[in-house]
């Protein structure tokens, strides 16, 4: 028998809610339900199907307890996540659904996407997750200068309900990293969980400066707290590399050097960063230093 897909789509009523809709029911392999979790006081603007759902958190859950709720209300054997500013290709379900292991309950899939930037995107991840891979050391670990290469991004995860009844999504508004904070408790909870990531993009993903995910404010303080607490039972490799990049690149976003020096300092002192992850710190805090001399250089030449 053919298992029921749920999707589920938190917003707060962006224009571009109706295309990641459509992108849904517009699935090849039939849609059940799509619970649409409205967590702001607006009225959204969905299509008119019998198969969409509308409801409200109250303002303020934030997105991952956005998506637990709309996970509890909905009915299908399977969850489908979608952002509101984000599209599935028509044949996403069909290619996930027919490679996951038969002979397992639980599972989790994932894929490649297609980012949708300014200057054009990129296809992403470059690398591709084992099945049972340790999700910390495959998100974090840097095996060249350049950033990132691995990712399991929201919108691109399927999976049996009874994986987020056993963990729920229930971090707060304005948590960092709240897939990777599920996707961590679920590998150490359920360890013989398979992550299947098709090598096919089956998403087109959102990060221009419309999308909510993008920020040029420093949060390195509160990246490097995430890591000391997700990343506590980690190897030292694996702490001192996220260190080293994601909070760093928090604050080159930010042009924080205040940000810089933290995270150098939490790379050295909580892990023992490899090679590509000190390359990209280096480079990162040059980038900065630079820009920072540019802008010292305009004002006085205004002068």
């Amino acid at each position: 028998m053919k298992p029921s897909v749920s999707v589920v789509i938190p917003t707060i009523g962006r224009s571009s809610l109706e295309a990641a809709v459509r992108s849904a029911l517009a699935q090849t392999y039939a849609v059940s339900e799509v619970i649409v979790v409205v967590d702001s006081d607006v009225e959204p603007v969905v299509p008119e199907d019998d198969r969409v759902t509308v409801v409200r958190t109250g303002g303020g859950a934030g997105s991952s307890r956005a998506r637990q709720l709309g996970i509890d209300k909905s009915v299908g054997d399977v969850i489908g996540l979608l952002d509101d500013d984000d599209v599935w290709l028509p044949n996403k379900l069909d290619v996930q659904l027919s490679s996951v292991p038969q002979d397992s309950a639980l599972w989790i899939a994932s894929c490649r996407f297609r980012t949708i930037t300014a200057d054009g995107g990129s296809e992403w991840p470059v690398r591709l997750i084992g099945l049972h891979q340790p999700v910390d050391q495959y998100l974090v670990r840097f095996h060249s200068l350049k950033f990132g290469g691995a990712s399991a991004q929201t919108s691109t995860l399927l999976f049996p309900r009874e994986i987020a009844e056993t963990v729920p999504m229930d971090l707060p508004l304005g948590a960092v990293h709240d897939d990777p904070s599920w996707l961590i408790d679920v590998r150490r909870r359920l360890p013989a969980v398979p992550i299947v990531q098709s090598g096919e993009v089956l998403v087109e993903y959102d990060m221009t400066s419309a999308s909510l995910s993008r920020t040029d404010t420093d949060q390195s303080a509160e990246y490097i707290q995430w890591g000391k607490k997700y990343l506590a039972s980690s190897d030292r490799r694996t702490r001192g590399d996220y260190f080293l990049t994601s909070p760093l690149s928090s604050a080159i976003s930010g042009r924080s050097m205040r940000g810089v020096i933290r995270s150098f300092v939490a790379g050295v002192r909580y892990g023992r960063p490899g090679k590509w992850a000190w390359g990209f710190a280096l480079a990162s805090t040059v980038r900065l230093a630079l820009m920072k001399a540019v802008g010292i250089f305009a004002q006085l030449t205004k002068r």
